[in-house]
């Protein structure tokens, strides 16, 4: 079983990439667009959660980095973990303001992460 000590990273990373993951279509864009990201080399896809759950090792490694932050609506839920350790995102997207609704319907995630990743890059 990893350690947290295994998991975080050591040292200043090029970019982490965090987002949100909720539960709805811009949560889950969100997400994708971390992946996406991730797999152009844009930066490290991080674990939100870890910040969430007050895991030391994820904090430091947050503080220590430049980060992309992406939530998928205003409500700001992974922002907002940041700001609860006195951490600022470098870069800072919301998906509906990227031109996706939030709903509650998933039939059209890859279409809609495509037309929001094309503004990422």
């Amino acid at each position: 079983m990893l350690e947290e000590k295994d998991i975080c990273c050591s040292g200043k990373a090029k970019k982490i990439i965090l987002s949100c993951a909720g539960g709805s279509n811009v949560g889950q864009i969100s997400n994708s667009i971390m992946i996406e990201l991730d797999k152009k080399g844009v930066g490290n896809a991080f674990c939100l959660a870890g910040i969430g759950g007050d895991l030391s090792g994820f904090i430091e490694s947050a503080r220590s980095a430049d980060l992309i932050v992406i939530d998928g609506c205003p409500v700001g839920c992974a922002k907002k973990v940041l700001e609860r350790h006195g951490i600022r995102p470098s870069d800072y997207y919301i998906v509906t303001e990227l031109g996706i609704e939030k709903n509650h319907n998933f039939d059209r995630l890859k279409e809609e992460t495509e037309a929001v990743l094309s503004k990422f890059l």
